[in-house]
């Protein structure tokens, strides 16, 4: 690996550990509120039923602890998943996939050299096990989100959009059946310039965000750095 682009990622892995840690400390007070509800909630249902309070400490007191467990058992694979190797590991491959020549690992040079680029950090500690981080360069966008690292060259979009994502979802209200299409976030489409590299490989990619809010910040950084896609 080039020698300026080995120092990039040593600087980009330590501030994803720095992010980590944050996100953790997010995810930390919400596994210890889950852990308290999942106690406090099935010995209040043990009484809710009927049971006394020996049947309700006997079994439905235990049933929360181990549900407890069980979430506490998540978050700590969760952290060890999360590995510098890891995330080097993802990057790594990220950037054997995305630069085809010479050409393209220079034009990541010329973008670190520059310090044209501007980043942003995505704490979507609902949906994502890891923080997402976005990067807009002149030369290339980066995106991280699950570990899913992508390098998208610059040159080689066309066109770049925003689709909601929807699910539908069925009940009943009275005597109807009603169907009901909700957003569940806001994917950035991605088109590439026909007989490009990129174009040749997937036709189009899409980004993955939570909301209009961080759709309008990876706008805001794409317009400050990459003026040419006109977003």
């Amino acid at each position: 690996m080039d020698e300026r682009i080995q120092m990039w990622l040593e600087g980009e892995l330590k501030e994803f550990s720095a992010d980590f840690k944050r996100f953790n400390e997010k995810v930390t007070k919400m596994m210890y509120l889950w852990m308290a509800v999942s106690v406090a909630g099935m010995t209040a249902l043990g009484f809710i039923v009927g049971g006394d309070a020996a049947s309700v400490f006997k079994l439905h007191f235990p049933i929360g602890c181990g549900i407890a467990l069980f979430i506490w058992i998540c978050f700590v694979v969760q952290m060890k998943r999360g590995s510098t190797k890891k995330v080097r590991s993802a990057y790594e491959r990220a950037m054997t996939e995305a630069f085809h020549s010479e050409e393209d690992k220079a034009a990541f040079v010329r973008q670190i050299e520059s310090g044209s680029f501007g980043k942003t950090v995505f704490m979507n500690t609902v949906v994502d096990r890891f923080p997402s981080r976005f990067q807009a360069g002149s030369e290339y966008l980066i995106f991280n989100r699950d570990l899913a690292v992508r390098f998208i060259r610059v040159a080689d979009i066309e066109d770049i959009y925003c689709r909601e994502e929807k699910s539908r979802t069925r009940y009943h209200l009275g005597d109807y059946n009603v169907i009901q299409s909700l957003t569940i976030g806001i994917s950035l489409i991605i088109e590439y310039k026909s007989g490009s590299a990129s174009e040749r490989k997937s036709g189009e990619d899409s980004l993955y965000l939570e909301n209009g809010k961080q759709v309008e910040t990876v706008f805001e950084y794409i317009r400050r750095y990459c003026p040419e896609l006109n977003v």
